[in-house]
């Protein structure tokens, strides 16, 4: 994407490239002395009939793999769901606040009943927001909040009835399940840490095949080489700004159903 140009030149003095077909992590530069440490429910409709590419089932059960890129318009009807890591898309005016479904602290459990969403007037929860919309796609990230301490079948359940709950609205619209993003090293501890966000996305990419569903690897443009979140791009060691958002955006536009069929 070529928004915020300056940014943008500095993620790739950083390191990181947003064209298709060159994507590396986000590798920071830092000192040798620092010790710091809204298409089609299921995918097969709305995609071409023919192609030299993969099929519509190969892009089911698998990551959406790299393809041509689409233009920054592709992303003028999608609808983002999600925590507070998704809030910042509308936030650092990314994307307009109607696109993005998301608040803070909402895990996979709280987003089918919390009324979180101001819409026409009214709190609505992110299901009834959406029942508002017609979105040509869909992009869920949930399980942030739930990582350290939900059940992962549970989350897997719940995250099940949301999807089910938008096909129902939204049967046309092609749905996108995110893997949930790496924490910085020093975040991590025993609940809260890179080998159970793994071990989760792995329970979600099977979801999303057995709801037939896209699954796309989000956390491949934003983990580092030890698939880490780069430490000086993260305050918090979860949250941050607006150059990785950028390479977030970048990254869904080299990884759709239709880049991916051409």
């Amino acid at each position: 994407m070529k928004r915020f140009a300056l940014i943008l030149t500095a993620v790739i003095l950083a390191g990181s490239l947003s064209a298709c077909g060159f994507f590396t992590p986000i590798v920071p530069v830092t000192p040798e002395s620092s010790g710091a440490a809204a298409g089609s429910t299921g995918g097969d409709a709305s995609l071409p009939a023919e192609s030299s590419g993969p099929d519509t089932a190969s892009l089911i059960g698998s990551p959406v793999p790299e393809g041509s890129e689409q233009p920054d318009s592709y992303l003028d009807d999608a609808v983002f769901i999600g925590d507070s890591l998704t809030t910042g898309l509308s936030l650092y005016g990314l994307l307009p606040e109607d696109q993005v479904l998301a608040d803070t602290g909402i895990n996979p459990q709280t987003i089918l009943t919390r009324e979180c969403i101001s819409q026409d007037g009214m709190d609505k929860t992110v299901l009834d927001a959406a029942a508002s919309l017609d979105p040509g796609k869909i992009y869920i990230m949930l399980g942030a909040n739930g990582v350290a301490f939900l059940n992962f079948e549970d989350i897997v359940d719940w995250y099940g009835q949301l999807i089910d709950g938008l096909k129902a609205e939204h049967p046309e619209t092609e749905i996108y399940v995110q893997s949930i993003l790496p924490v910085t090293r020093e975040k991590e501890d025993e609940t809260l840490n890179n080998e159970r966000i793994t071990e989760l996305n792995a329970m979600l990419k099977q979801m999303a095949a057995e709801e037939e569903v896209y699954y796309v690897s989000v956390n491949e443009a934003i983990a580092d080489e030890e698939g880490f979140l780069p430490t000086d791009l993260s305050a918090d060691g979860m949250h941050f700004g607006t150059t990785v958002y950028e390479e977030w955006l970048d990254y869904l536009l080299c990884h759709t159903a239709e880049g991916a069929l051409q």
